[in-house]
């Protein structure tokens, strides 16, 4: 197990007439090697959340405040549920409603890490093996959650990858709870900034190399992002540079990189930005259409001209679906 140490803070948010209120004075704490497992999972499931923003504290943020004065773990919990429970619109509050913050060493940094988890209802075997109803948390479906990785904001306040927030997608007043009981704001677009690289790629593959090595440059960039998602980093240019050449013998995709006069050497991964290494897709005037690249002049066939699409293969399903209607 990677987790070392942690404390974790839960409380929970009772709906009740026109307001939201903690169930709890103060938080409990868990601690010892429940805290650890616990912390794994919760650690686990947020990086594997591959649609993430990075942001930056307001000038006015008490959690910054909190954070730079160096109160217990117990005091900054506290603080942030109550926060949260203030910064909840009544007419709309989350369906989850059990509020964690996780403090806790990960390899050599050190996080905290505020989440809203769901509570799913389960049966356990108890020793007689009888059934009895219970409860557990549904951390792995975290939609909510902010972490900030100390170590980093220790070193650098400012910066860009110290603090991920995955935003939940059941509405902008739900979403934004977290952010304003936190007082966070965006710093860094991480769908734009995967798109940029994307683009990138394209210029390089369109100035470089022929439709083969086109399909093995956009395959070696996917495994890069997808290996930087599991792991819950940035993708780092150069390394993707030199796979690009080891995999395709084409060099020189770092330099094309440095060439914007906003160049990064290192870019966060929002992985669902970069499906347009593998299909081409659009939706439109009552159509959706969605197909992997290697199918265009295959089976697929555009013209440019007339702007249309001819294919001379179709899903079985798709064909299915045709022949019953006709």
């Amino acid at each position: 197990m990677s987790i070392s140490s942690a404390q974790i803070y839960f409380n929970r948010l009772i709906h009740g007439d026109n307001r939201i209120n903690l169930q709890l004075s103060a938080a409990t704490c868990v601690d010892g090697q429940t805290a650890e497992y616990l912390a794994e999972g919760i650690h686990t499931s947020f990086i594997k959340k591959g649609q993430k923003e990075y942001c930056q504290f307001k000038d006015d943020s008490e959690v910054a405040e909190q954070l730079k004065s160096g109160v217990s773990g117990q005091a900054l919990a506290d603080h942030i549920f109550n926060a949260l429970q203030q910064s909840i619109d009544v007419e709309a509050p989350p369906a989850e409603s059990i509020l964690v913050v996780a403090c806790y060493q990960h390899l050599a940094s050190e996080y905290v890490l505020a989440a809203v988890l769901g509570v799913k209802d389960s049966v356990l075997l108890n020793d007689a093996i009888s059934a009895e109803r219970s409860q557990y948390l549904d951390i792995a479906n975290i939609q909510l959650a902010v972490q900030l990785d100390m170590s980093e904001f220790g070193v650098n306040p400012d910066s860009e990858r110290a603090i991920a927030y995955i935003k939940g997608r059941v509405g902008r007043t739900v979403n934004d709870f977290m952010a304003d009981a936190l007082g966070i704001e965006p710093k860094l677009n991480a769908k734009d900034a995967t798109q940029k690289l994307i683009e990138t790629v394209e210029t390089f593959i369109s100035d470089n190399s022929d439709d083969e090595k086109a399909s093995s440059v956009r395959e070696v960039t996917l495994d890069v992002m997808k290996n930087a998602s599991e792991v819950g980093d940035f993708l780092d240019v150069q390394h993707l540079s030199e796979e690009i050449e080891e995999k395709t013998g084409l060099a020189g995709f770092y330099d094309k990189a440095a060439e914007d006069e906003e160049f990064n050497d290192s870019c966060p991964v929002y992985l669902s930005a970069s499906k347009s290494l593998k299909k081409f897709f659009g939706q439109g005037g009552g159509m959706s259409l969605s197909f992997n690249r290697e199918l265009l002049g295959e089976h697929i066939h555009y013209d440019p001209i007339a702007k249309t699409l001819k294919f001379t293969k179709l899903p079985p399903n798709l064909l299915d679906a045709l022949e019953k209607n006709g």
